[in-house]
């Protein structure tokens, strides 16, 4: 009689401890998973940004070669930037304005502010 089987005790504690695993395992994805999306707006952002300096810098260069460039004069918010970066996406031309010659974030998201000031070229 001391020699008792006790299976079902390992059996619930074995399935108990899976459960705990699966959901641990669940979290930590999660996290991993949320890092990655951040990192890949941050690169899509900055690379936007990048091509919009491209942008208007090439336009800047045509302007000069045409005699027509005036930096005082060189100004644009909202839909005036796509005449100036025709690739701008319309999200974002509520965010930046060019004043002076030099493109400007004027949105609200700091993390996109700091993203724009490591991007100048």
């Amino acid at each position: 009689m001391l020699n008792k089987r006790k299976t079902g005790k390992s059996l619930i504690l074995l399935v108990i401890v899976i459960c705990v695993m699966s959901v641990a395992i669940t979290f930590v994805a999660q996290i991993f998973n949320n890092k990655a999306k951040n990192k890949t707006q941050e690169e899509a952002f900055k690379l936007n940004v990048y091509e919009y300096c491209l942008e208007m810098q090439k336009y800047k260069d045509e302007m000069i070669a045409k005699q027509e460039y005036n930096e005082e004069s060189f100004d644009a918010y909202g839909i005036e930037l796509k005449h100036i970066i025709p690739n701008i996406i319309e999200t974002d031309m509520s965010k930046f304005k060019i004043e002076d010659g030099q493109l400007i974030y004027i949105g609200l998201d700091e993390q996109e502010r700091k993203w724009t000031k490591e991007v100048r070229i």
